[in-house]
């Protein structure tokens, strides 16, 4: 079946969409950006100054530019996977391909703040701060890499070609990506909003 969703059944709770392997790696995840939430809050909490000098040289119009570029494309992720459950695998296919465009504008203008930093000297050492910003943005950043990956992988086979199990790849592919999202919900505020 390339281009209809497979029968409506209801799944086992032992075999939710996306998989249980995939649902597995999306809580440890977020259970490893949890801590790093809290390593950060700590970090901050301890020298308040040094945070607030890291934080004047963000700009809070960049960040929220990166937060609308990921929702955005987030809910064009979510909207795919409903096309494709709708058998519209055309619609899903450029769902996920706008999806992707929009998380590589993500990548490319976030490849431009660690390059701006970098000439600044901001970089790793520089202080608590700047260790903290690019090693929390750069593990968010794998994902998102990760993440596109999925995207354009199931957009270049939906409808195309046969997937073993195509709720899992659609619905999983979409749900990695939306862990980048949520991930980036705590970057975005511990960063560049002001205390």
């Amino acid at each position: 079946m390339t281009g209809a969703p497979e029968a409506k059944a209801r799944r086992a709770l032992s075999d939710p969409p996306g998989g249980v392997l995939l649902w597995l790696v999306v809580g440890l995840e977020l259970l490893t950006f949890g801590i790093v939430f809290v390593l950060v809050a700590v970090e901050r909490s301890r020298d308040p100054a040094l945070f607030a000098a890291g934080q004047a040289a963000l700009d809070i119009r960049f960040g929220l530019g990166l937060t609308v570029l990921l929702v955005t494309s987030g809910a064009l992720a979510a909207e795919a996977v409903h096309r494709y459950r709708r058998a519209d695998a055309a619609g899903a296919r450029r769902l996920f391909l706008g999806a992707g465009a929009l998380g590589v504008g993500f990548v490319a203008v976030k490849i431009a703040d660690y390059a701006k930093h970098a000439s600044l000297g901001h970089g790793l050492g520089a202080s608590d701060f700047w260790d903290a910003y690019l090693l929390a943005t750069g593990f968010h950043f794998l994902h998102v890499l990760v993440g596109l990956a999925l995207l354009f992988g199931v957009a270049a086979r939906v409808g195309r070609a046969n997937f073993t199990d195509a709720e899992t790849a659609i619905v999983g592919s979409a749900l990695f990506w939306h862990l980048c999202d949520v991930a980036w919900f705590f970057l975005f505020p511990i960063f560049f909003v002001k205390a």
